[in-house]
């Protein structure tokens, strides 16, 4: 019989001769066998078949003729891990390594999949102040020291960057020998007969006379003034002490008397 033009699939120009009287293909699961003569099915080759090791399922790999040769030295991989083709073209496993400060469970992936953690680090009790920056991941992103410091005659600091224990913060000398001279220094200028006191600055006190005369007091404490104001005038019958920077101010008249 006359062979028959068939168009390819999608390929409407492409065509093939086909002889109608030609052997029909056979069709799995229908008249498909293998070379014992037993019919070939789906379920037989994807391996569901319960036989032994001369089961269909045992010999699907024999059915193919060729054998990609990756899937070859895949198969004779004898050690477990992950598989890596090198750049030679040979297969090897391969498992992950631990680093420092690294932890990793499984790392062959035999037994689930690999878990990586952080590993713990002992407590070395060291370290000093530093000011710190972190981004939105709790990464450090800069550091630098935070040394805490004094004022020079003011405030004594021992260990400021607290390596060796807190820091500790303490008056200096100068101002604990400050203290201790206003412990003992006048603390109130009070007005007297014929005496006013302006208190306006209360480290320096002018002391004046009032009225049309007054005596002047014999000792003019550290820092005081005594004021003679215009038009009057201040008597004094004893040798005058000015303390240390004390002064007296005459717009008046200043009069010794015995």
């Amino acid at each position: 019989m006359t062979k028959r033009r068939v168009p390819l699939h999608q390929n409407p120009r492409g065509f093939v001769e086909v002889d109608p009287e030609a052997t029909k293909g056979a069709q799995l699961g229908v008249n498909l066998l293998d070379e014992q003569g037993r019919l070939l099915t789906r379920e037989s080759l994807a391996g569901n078949s319960s036989g032994g090791p001369n089961s269909i399922a045992s010999t699907i790999w024999r059915l193919i003729r060729e054998i990609p040769l990756n899937i070859q030295k895949l198969a004779a991989l004898a050690t477990s891990g992950f598989a890596v083709r090198r750049s030679d073209g040979e297969w090897a496993t391969r498992t992950l390594q631990q680093g420092a400060g690294i932890t990793i469970s499984n790392p062959a992936g035999e037994a689930g999949d690999p878990a990586i953690g952080l590993a713990d680090v002992p407590d070395s009790g060291a370290g000093v102040l530093l000011a710190t920056t972190f981004d939105a991941k709790g990464r450090k992103t800069g550091s630098r020291p935070a040394t805490i410091t004094g004022t020079v005659t003011q405030i004594n600091v021992a260990n400021g960057t607290a390596a060796a224990g807190l820091p500790t913060l303490s008056l200096a000398a100068e101002v604990l020998a400050s203290l201790g001279k206003a412990d003992t220094a006048l603390q109130e200028v009070r007005p007297g007969a014929n005496v006013t006191v302006d208190n306006t600055d209360p480290r320096r006190p002018i002391v004046s006379a009032a009225g049309g005369g007054g005596f002047v007091p014999y000792n003019i404490p550290d820092g005081q003034s005594f004021y003679v104001p215009v038009d009057q005038q201040a008597l004094f019958t004893l040798s005058i002490n000015l303390g240390d920077g004390s002064s007296i101010v005459l717009d008046g008249a200043l009069v010794e008397v015995s």
